[in-house]
C-alpha cells in the first residue's frame, strides 16, 4: 500500500507548506539536529530520504514557512498498514516553540484522514517532553500506552461523527440549536419535559467528519450545535425556542459569554420544512426586542456528532465550565410549569 499518489505532494496552510525535501534545503537540513551535519551527512540524509520514499517505507516532508519559504523542520509518515500510519517530526532547534510543529501535525493528519483514507494515526513521545505531549493532545491525539520505559504512544482516530442519526420514533420531532458552547446548552435543553434525546455536534460546515480541533480553527463554518429530539405532544417548538432565547445573547455574532469564535455563532437549523413558518414568526418577534439581531435561521445542511467526551459533558463534570448561569437554567426549568 502507498500514500500520496503524487510524486511531489504539496499541502499548505496560511502558516506553512509541506513538501518533499530537496537539495535546495541543504543549509537548513544541516541544522536540523542538536549538532550540525557536514555536507556528506546532509547528502546521505537526502539520498536515504529519497530511497525510503521510492520504496514506500517512509514519507518525509519538509516543513516550510509560508512567509520566508525557509525549511523549519521535517515531518514523516511510516509504518503504513491496514489504514494505519505513524508520524514523527523534528524542528530545527532555533525554530522551535513557534508553532511550526503543531501546524505541521494538524495539516498532515488532516490530509491523511480526509484524503488518504487513514483510520488511525499514531505518534510517540517521551513522557518528559511536555511540549510534545501538549502538542499531540491539542491536536486531538489520545494517549493509549507506554510502549517502552519513558516513551508514550498516542493515537488520533477518525471521528465517527458521520454515523447515521437515530431514526425518529413515530410522533417525535427534531431541531438543531447552536447556542454557544454546547456543554451548557445541552444541559439546558435537557431540562425541558418532553425532550427525549440530545446530542452535541457540529452543524452546517464544510468538512467531512470534522474534529473539535478542526472546528476551533474558525475556517470550517461549523457551529457547536445540540440536536434536540422531542415529543411535540409534551413540549412545543415554541417552548423550546423560549428556552433557547433564554440561554443566548442574540445581539452578538460569533460569541457567547467569554467564548469567542465562529464555532460559537448562534443559529437554529431545521429539518422539517413545516417548522420554517413557525420559526420565522418567532424570529420576527424576537428581532423587535433588540437593536441588532445575529441569530442564524437555516435548513440543516449537515451534522456530525462531537467526540464522546463532549456528550453530556456537564453530567460527567458537574463543576465544568458553562457560560449559562443557574438563573437561566432555573428559567428554562420553569417553562415546564407554563405548558
Amino acid at each position: 500500500m502507498s500514500l500520496f499518489n503524487e510524486e511531489f505532494p504539496c499541502f499548505a496552510s496560511e502558516k506553512i507548506i509541506l513538501r518533499r525535501i530537496s537539495e535546495d534545503d541543504q543549509r537548513e537540513l544541516a541544522l536540523l539536529f542538536d549538532y550540525e551535519l557536514d555536507e556528506t551527512s546532509v547528502n546521505r540524509f537526502l539520498a536515504e530520504s529519497k530511497a525510503s520514499w521510492n520504496s514506500r517505507k517512509t514519507y518525509m516532508l519538509g516543513i516550510v514557512s509560508a512567509h520566508d519559504h525557509q525549511l523549519k523542520g521535517i515531518i514523516e509518515c511510516y509504518g503504513h498498514q491496514d489504514e494505519q500510519v505513524e508520524i514523527g517530526y523534528r524542528i530545527i532547534p532555533s525554530e522551535r516553540h513557534k508553532g511550526y510543529a503543531s501546524e505541521a501535525v494538524y495539516l498532515l493528519v488532516h490530509e491523511l484522514i480526509q484524503n488518504e483514507d487513514i483510520e488511525t494515526v499514531y505518534a510517540r513521545c517521551s513522557k518528559d517532553n511536555e511540549d510534545s505531549l501538549a502538542l499531540l493532545r491539542h491536536n486531538g491525539f489520545e494517549q493509549i500506552e507506554e510502549v517502552s520505559k519513558g516513551t508514550l504512544k498516542f493515537a488520533y482516530y477518525r471521528n465517527p461523527g458521520a454515523k447515521e442519526r437515530s431514526m425518529l420514533k413515530e410522533g417525535m420531532k427534531e431541531i438543531y440549536l447552536a447556542a454557544g458552547c454546547f456543554w451548557g446548552s445541552e444541559k439546558a435543553f435537557k431540562l425541558l419535559d418532553g425532550v427525549k434525546e440530545t446530542e452535541t455536534g457540529y452543524a452546517n460546515g464544510t468538512l467531512n467528519n470534522p474534529r473539535y480541533e478542526d472546528v476551533c480553527r474558525g475556517n470550517t463554518g461549523f457551529r457547536e450545535t445540540v440536536r434536540v429530539v422531542y415529543d411535540p405532544a409534551c413540549v412545543s417548538l415554541e417552548t423550546i425556542m423560549k428556552a433557547y432565547f433564554l440561554c443566548i445573547d442574540p445581539t452578538v455574532k460569533n460569541r457567547q459569554g467569554n467564548d469567542i469564535g465562529t464555532q460559537y455563532q448562534t443559529g437554529v437549523y431545521y429539518t422539517d420544512g413545516a417548522d420554517e413558518k413557525v420559526l420565522s414568526d418567532i424570529f420576527a418577534q424576537e428581532k423587535k426586542k433588540y437593536p441588532t439581531f445575529a441569530v442564524e435561521l437555516e435548513p440543516l445542511k449537515n451534522f456530525f456528532s462531537a467526540e464522546e467526551y463532549h456528550q453530556n459533558y456537564l453530567d460527567k463534570n458537574p463543576n465544568g465550565y458553562c457560560h449559562i448561569t443557574k438563573i437561566e437554567f432555573d428559567a428554562v426549568r420553569a417553562l415546564n410549569k407554563k405548558q
